[in-house]
């Protein structure tokens, strides 16, 4: 089943022309696209949405161009997933590949460290501050092996942290779950568990 494209309306519509995401957040999307179906899928994709290049890795461009691209990536990717909502997972876990592969995510890898998730995401808000210009993020700790992040003013769709959130626990501890909670469409709380 395709993406609702009444959700993509949705949240195009909520997007400020100050709203941005990083390059290399775009460009992890394409790369999950060409590992998947190869360059004629990225041509496609572009076409699509009529973009002639790739974007630069640190510049910054339009949330409203990045929700187009993981709609469209995700409906293209659907075939390889069990679901669309997995495939925009895989979107988010693409993503946090790109970041610790970034001069950015390795930088901070160093100073944080790889092997505590509560370390990293009790940083989410500066973390996330250096990928987008858009909505607050904050941290509880739930106690061993548990905590919550809450985000407000954050566009993208739940399925997409929770594929990205997930991927960052996968490479730190090896397994882990994390399930949102829908609060509003700019509102999500995201509970993360590992062991």
């Amino acid at each position: 089943m395709p993406t609702d494209k009444n959700d993509l309306a949705q949240r195009i519509a909520i997007c400020r022309p100050e709203d941005t995401v990083r390059g290399f957040i775009f460009k992890s999307v394409y790369g999950l696209v060409e590992q998947r179906m190869g360059n004629t899928g990225v041509d496609r994709l572009l076409q699509q949405l009529r973009v002639n290049k790739l974007p630069v890795d640190f510049f910054s461009y339009p949330s409203a161009d990045f929700l187009r691209l993981l709609y469209a990536a995700s409906d293209m990717l659907e075939p390889y997933y069990p679901s669309v909502e997995e495939a925009i997972r895989a979107c988010g876990a693409a993503t946090v590949t790109g970041f610790f592969k970034s001069y950015v995510g390795n930088t901070l890898v160093k100073l944080i460290g790889m092997n505590d998730p509560k370390r990293l995401f009790s940083s989410v808000d500066t973390v996330y501050s250096t990928l987008v210009s858009y909505g607050k993020r904050s941290y509880e700790d739930l106690g061993p092996g548990r905590y919550r992040l809450d985000f407000q003013g954050d566009m993208q769709p739940v399925y997409f942290h929770e594929g990205a959130h997930l991927e960052a626990l996968r490479v730190m501890r090896g397994n882990g779950k994390v399930t949102g909670t829908v609060l509003a469409i700019n509102h999500v709380q995201y509970l993360h568990e590992y062991t």
